[in-house]
Parts: structure tokens; C-alpha cells; sequence
């Protein structure tokens, strides 16, 4: 069975095929998105030929997206809008309200706590998205547990995204966090509102994204386990308030079912498991990062070879690059 094919096979919690009319454009959205990284890394080997390039890979990202969104509400509209179950409790103001808050406030925390990262991928650090989101994809198939209405705890499936986050940075792992959680759509999906996709994927990796936010604070470079743990539970709390705005709005159905009077209530206590999740993550990672060898090797040295590949080129080449700035698209 090839890919595409394998793709198709994926099933939806309650036991449905994927319907094609969210297959595809979410797939799509993935692909444009991915095609985006590489097109920034291509664009430093060849910057003037590239430049149009990113400019068309960009409105084919907002295109895609726009089209994704109008799809899964043709979803919405035919399949939950009168179904007398869910649409009696789904808030679509409130959903949308939530949506755009939390995503302002992730684009405005990458902004302010990674000023001092870049957006302008390597052969490196594409390498290193490509092979930690296939990492956490392999490891999300691991389950420790699986909720009934959504959502699940893995086995550190979350640990790749944050140390891609720790070494590269928040602003690279916001996009690789976002590319993620549409993958998760395809993988994992639970779709029954446009907003309510964008709380439970895109907008609640970009968070993960941002795991490293703390990778470059002097008074814990010499406890990398101290600043993982940081980063990883700051990303959560705010992949937490994605999740609750989503339980609470789309899905009050749910805890009418389970005798809730308060849809708040139930949605705090149902994704909790988000912070299950990180735990075995951190776990992990604080395991990892306690290793000298493991941060010299994997961490420290690459973080190093970026610096060097900033600073130690000569005044021809600092020229160059400069040049090629000029043009480039800053983040």
C-alpha cells in the first residue's frame, strides 16, 4: 500500500473515514507548509532566484489555509450544524474569539522571547524539523492512554518537537510545531469546526513550538534540564488554554453527557491530560539532557555550529551574506 493510500486508511476516533473533503485540503496545507521550510532553505544557496519563490510558497500557505478552514466548515454545516446533539452546545463567537486570542498571543510570545532568533533555515536545521517531526509522528502512534471524546497521552511523542525548539529556536519551532499539528490532523483527527481545528492542532503545537524559550538564559546554561523543564511546561499551559477553549465551546455536548452543569469545568478537568503528556516527555528529556555526552553532542554542538556559521565567515563572505539579507524575508 503506498503512502497516499495509507494516508486515506486513517480512521477518525469514533471509527469513520477520514472523508476526503478534510483529507485533502489538510494534506495540502501540510505540503505547502513543509515546501515553505525548504524554500527558505533554498533561498540562501540561490537568494534572487528563490525570492519569488517564497513569495508564492507564502500565498499558497495562506490560500491553502483559507480553503482548509472553508472545507471543514462545509463539514461542519453538513454534518453537526443541525444535528441536535453537538450544535446545541457549540458557541461559534466564542470559538473564533479564543482562536484568534491565543494564536496573537503564541505569534507575539514568539516575537518578544526569540528577538534573538532567526527564520532562515539550513540544510541542518531542515534536517533536523524533518527527522523530529517524523520522531514525534512515530512515537504518537505509542499510547498510554486514548479519551474517549479526543485526545491522548503518548510516550514522549512531544520530546523531538522541544528539543528541535531548544536548539534552533522558538521561531523555527513554531513553524515546525504548526506543521505538526496539521499532520496530527491527519493522523489523529477529531475535526467538527474550523476554529475548533485551529485550537486542537495548529495553534495547540505552534505552542509545543516553543518549548526552547528558555534555552538561552545564562543562569541555567549549566542545568539544560532546569530550562527543557521550563520551556516544556510553559508551552503546555498555553497548549492547555487552546484545548480548554475548544472543550468548553465545541464540545459542551460532551459534558452534558457525563452529568457537567459546567462546561469550564469539564473542559479543565477532561484536558488535563495535556499535562500527562509533557510529564513523560520531561521525563524523558531531563533523563536526556543530564547526559553530558547528549548536550555536547546533539545539543550544545549544533547550537554552536549555528553561532559559528553567523560569525566565523570571512569579511567577503559577512558581506555576501549581508547582501543576501537585504533580500531575504525577516521574521
Amino acid at each position: 500500500m503506498n503512502n497516499i493510500a495509507l494516508l486515506t486508511a486513517v480512521k477518525t476516533a469514533d471509527g469513520d473515514v477520514l472523508p476526503p473533503l478534510l483529507f485533502w485540503p489538510l494534506l495540502v496545507l501540510f505540503c505547502t507548509l513543509f515546501l515553505f521550510m525548504l524554500l527558505c532553505y533554498l533561498k540562501k544557496r540561490a537568494p534572487k532566484a528563490m525570492q519569488i519563490s517564497i513569495y508564492i510558497s507564502i500565498a499558497l500557505c495562506v490560500v491553502s489555509a483559507i480553503v482548509c478552514i472553508a472545507l471543514i466548515g462545509k463539514h461542519f454545516a453538513n454534518t453537526y450544524k443541525n444535528d441536535g446533539y453537538i450544535s446545541l452546545y457549540l458557541k461559534n463567537a466564542p470559538l473564533y474569539i479564543g482562536a484568534t486570542v491565543i494564536f496573537a498571543l503564541i505569534i507575539l510570545s514568539v516575537f518578544l522571547l526569540g528577538k534573538n532568533d532567526n527564520f532562515k533555515f539550513d540544510s541542518r536545521s531542515v534536517a533536523f524539523a524533518a527527522v523530529c517531526v517524523a520522531m514525534s509522528f512515530a512515537l504518537s502512534y505509542v499510547k498510554v492512554f486514548r479519551l474517549q471524546q479526543g485526545g491522548s497521552v503518548t510516550l514522549a511523542s512531544l520530546l523531538p518537537l522541544l528539543i528541535f525548539s531548544y536548539i534552533f529556536g522558538v521561531k523555527k519551532g513554531f513553524l515546525v510545531g504548526i506543521i505538526y499539528g496539521v499532520l496530527q490532523a491527519i493522523q489523529d483527527p477529531w475535526i467538527i469546526h474550523p476554529a475548533q481545528f485551529l485550537l486542537d492542532y495548529p495553534i495547540a503545537f505552534s505552542a509545543v513550538g516553543m518549548g526552547g524559550v528558555f534555552a538561552n538564559i545564562k543562569a541555567l546554561k549549566k542545568c539544560p534540564q532546569i530550562s527543557l523543564l521550563l520551556g516544556g511546561i510553559f508551552a503546555s499551559v498555553i497548549r492547555y488554554c487552546a484545548h480548554f477553549f475548544s472543550g468548553a465551546f465545541a464540545f459542551g455536548a460532551y459534558a452534558v453527557d457525563k452529568g457537567y452543569t459546567n462546561f469550564y469545568t469539564y473542559s479543565l478537568a477532561y484536558n488535563s491530560f495535556v499535562f500527562i503528556d509533557i510529564l513523560i516527555a520531561l521525563a524523558v528529556g531531563v533523563i536526556l539532557f543530564s547526559s553530558k555526552a547528549f548536550v555536547n553532542e546533539v545539543v550544545y554542538k549544533q547550537r554552536a555550529k549555528i553561532t559559528n556559521a553567523r560569525l566565523a565567515s570571512t569579511p567577503v563572505e559577512q558581506a555576501t551574506a549581508k547582501s543576501a539579507d537585504e533580500n531575504d524575508i525577516n521574521v
